[in-house]
């Protein structure tokens, strides 16, 4: 792929070593713990509303609540940078999809898009 890779922004459901991982191999990722947003209470929506905010997608296992956010968005016009999901697996693994799928997803087919990690 070329141009701009997705910028990630994990939830809080994440574990923070995937982020520190994807760091140290390249990739544009901030935990949700080193933007200061955790254990603040925030809810689903605060967390894409931030990760909005900031232009990043957000990365969560969080799948039911994030596929009805992702509706209820949709239906009120509003946009995000994008919402990826996943089941919970081994970080090591984990890191293996999330990688593939910023070198093979664009920012644009991100845009406004929840999409599945694919093994």
């Amino acid at each position: 792929m070329t141009g701009p890779r997705i910028k990630v922004y994990t939830d809080e459901d994440v574990d923070v070593d995937l982020a520190s991982a994807l760091l140290v191999s390249g990739y544009d990722v901030i935990s949700t713990r080193d933007a200061g947003n955790a254990h603040q209470g925030y809810d689903d929506e605060q967390q894409l509303k931030y990760a909005a905010s900031v232009g990043r997608a957000i990365f969560t296992h969080n799948i039911a609540d994030f596929m009805r956010l992702e509706r209820e968005w949709k239906a009120q016009g509003r946009e995000h940078c994008g919402i990826i999901v996943s089941e919970r697996v081994h970080v090591g693994e984990l890191s293996r999809r999330l990688k593939n799928h910023l070198d093979s997803v664009s920012t644009d087919t991100q845009y406004n898009t929840l999409l599945f990690l694919v093994s």
